[in-house]
């Protein structure tokens, strides 16, 4: 028997002679009827909640089972823009396992349709428009004037719902509490869609068809063509609505706001035509949805952010960073080794596979450990501010108050003749100048489950030894590394480049890269850029987001064709890493003018050359954060 069960086998034991004792004393009151106990709250609510210009939203709301009224519960809310839940038309919706996780651990849980999609009324002007962030706000208050709320709210969700809950935090609604954006987007221009000024054009045609067949603009649907039906079967849509709101009128009112939905702004539509940073059209622009652009506001709100990202997660983890060095708001930033969404580990060095369920649990606890802080327990911002992060080819997870984390210096290597790559600069150190022929080739990428591709879909990071593509690139290579060496931080590549032919709007494309003993490459990360958008901008010009990034404003006005037979120095960022380089790897830097797997081709006929010059007074270099 347990010691629980003990002491409450003792308990009735003594209430039960207390009792006999009062009835022999004939002290014993007469049993009084029992009132009524109260109803407990629904589990699931589906219903509208009107925002302040008419605009109904679709909001499910979880209850733990059991809740009495006028219980005071901390609250999750998630805005979504690909359907709240998805349910077949006539039968009932399933649960929402994310939604039980938090109910297990006593939060309301309020799921809702952004404005324009799923069931809400509407029309979505913009993506990560202004109105539709807003509503964050006026659903918060909504919460907070619920009986069954303790007046907090957490803002949380996974790459666009992780946008939408880091951009509410601007809002200055001091219902918000906290926010868990995870794998989200810091700045859609420089993070997703335009890297560089590069548009990831293989990538977007999916999803492009994605939201016209949610959105079912031009009638399209599931059932429409043979691409349509692919896309609705990966990402399990076939037969399938976005759920009524309760009552019998539900199906007509789902009815009626989808049919609201035709007009929505495109996405795909404008990362076409919004070529520059700078770009608006109306309400759409890519500023409205940066987060870079908010930070007087986030900062004034004070709201602690838990967020994380992966390495090789599209450019979150660039995102992450600016964040940490942008905004003082209390902060716990994690790097790891995952893909969009953490549901895969992506070291590169380690073959691709699923979380396992105790990884998953770990990083769910450090969320609800967060929220029950701020949002349950209301406790205030302490002001602390950490990163972990991962290292690749170590497995070692690190923290840091600081970044560039203490101990970073800069080593500069220089491209050299006979595409090496090392310390030595100019011809008195032993380096010669020169230049070496740099062709498009439209058949050297990354391949298909690179990190361009695993932000759109949620699916794994995978890239093959990288010896094979590299011969069609133009590579320098370092000697032998003689000790460990660990690189930590945001990388750098300063190329000396003269235009050839097609070249006046092309695009550079660079890899850092491990090259074991035995031969095989491995990809670490990145940078690109196009050639157009090479103008770099005063330091003192660059926002706080911006300081671990060339200064560069990727503005039409900044724009200029790459001249023909003439040096230009560029700069490419590359995309923040952690590794450790082993005693014995090399380190290689790759350069190309194409990524045919995730980027436009520029010029789009896929003719251009360049010289890649090394060595003299502007000599090409790769500059590496070496910690230690």
């Amino acid at each position: 028997m347990s010691r629980g069960r003990a002491d409450r086998r003792t308990l009735r034991r003594a209430s039960a002679a207390a009792l006999s004792a009062l009835t022999l004393l004939g002290l014993a009151t007469a049993p009084s009827a029992a009132a009524p106990a109260a109803a407990a709250e629904p589990h699931l609510q589906s219903r509208y909640v009107t925002m302040p210009d008419g605009v109904r939203l679709a909001v499910d709301v979880y209850l733990p089972p059991g809740t009495e009224p006028g219980a005071k519960l901390p609250t999750v809310l998630v805005t979504q823009r690909y359907w709240r839940a998805r349910v077949q038309p006539g039968k009932p919706g399933g649960t929402n396992g994310t939604a039980e996780l938090w109910n297990a651990r006593g939060y309301a849980y309020v799921a809702a349709d952004l404005r324009g999609t799923g069931a809400s009324f509407g029309t979505l002007t913009s993506e990560l428009g202004a109105d539709a962030i807003a509503d964050s706000g006026s659903l918060s208050d909504w919460i907070a004037a619920q009986p069954w709320s303790n007046g907090r709210v957490g803002t949380t969700g996974i790459s666009y719902g992780g946008d939408t809950a880091m951009l509410a935090t601007a809002l200055g609604n001091h219902h918000i509490a906290a926010a868990a954006p995870l794998s989200y987007d810091f700045d859609p221009y420089e993070d997703l869609v335009r890297p560089g000024g590069l548009l990831i054009e293989p990538r977007l045609a999916p999803y492009a068809l994605l939201l016209r067949i949610l959105d079912q603009a031009g009638g399209t649907t599931c059932d429409t063509d043979e691409a349509t039906r692919q896309v609705c079967e990966h990402t399990g849509l076939i037969g399938l609505t976005p759920r009524p709101v309760d009552g019998p009128d539900g199906p007509a009112l789902l009815t009626a706001a989808r049919a609201e939905h035709a007009n929505n702004a495109n996405l795909v539509e404008m990362a076409h035509t919004g070529v520059h940073r700078d770009y608006q059209d109306g309400p759409k622009s890519w500023t409205v949805g940066s987060v870079g652009e908010k930070t007087d506001a986030i900062e004034d709100g004070g709201v602690p952010v838990l967020t994380r990202a992966g390495w090789l997660d599209a450019g979150t983890s660039n995102g992450v960073l600016s964040q940490f060095t942008g905004l003082s708001n209390t902060q716990d930033d994690w790097i790891g080794p995952w893909n969009h969404g953490s549901g895969w580990f992506a070291d590169p060095f380690q073959p691709a596979r699923p979380l396992t369920e105790a990884e998953h649990d770990q990083l769910d606890q450090r969320t609800f450990a967060f929220f029950d802080r701020y949002v349950r327990d209301g406790a205030r911002p302490d002001g602390r501010r950490q990163v972990h992060y991962y290292t690749f080819n170590e497995g070692v997870w690190r923290t840091t108050t600081r970044w560039p984390v203490p101990g970073t210096h800069t080593r500069r290597l220089y491209l050299g003749q006979g595409n090496t790559l090392d310390g030595r600069r100019s011809e008195e150190e032993g380096l010669r100048s020169g230049s070496d022929l740099l062709r498009l080739d439209p058949t050297a990428g990354t391949g298909e489950f690179d990190r361009w591709n695993t932000n759109l879909n949620g699916g794994k990071v995978s890239y093959p030894d990288r010896a094979a593509v590299d011969a069609k690139l133009l590579g320098y290579t370092t000697a032998p590394l003689t000790e460990d060496t660990r690189v930590t931080g945001n990388g750098k590549v300063t190329l000396d480049v003269t235009g050839l032919a097609g070249s006046a709007e092309g695009a550079l494309h660079v890899y850092l890269e491990d090259v074991a003993p035995d031969g095989r490459v491995t990809y670490l990360t990145e940078g690109q850029l196009a050639v157009a958008d090479r103008a770099v901008s005063d330091r003192g010009d660059n926002p706080d987001w911006r300081r671990l990034r060339t200064p560069r404003t990727y503005a039409a006005a900044d724009a200029e064709p790459l001249p023909q037979g003439r040096a230009q120095r560029v700069v490419i960022d590359l995309q923040p890493v952690s590794v450790l380089f082993r005693a014995g790897d090399r380190i290689r830097l790759s350069v190309a003018a194409a990524n045919p797997d995730s980027f436009q081709l520029l010029p789009a006929d896929g003719q251009a050359s360049y010289r890649i010059g090394y060595g003299g007074g502007r000599a090409s270099a790769l500059e590496l954060p070496v910690v230690g």
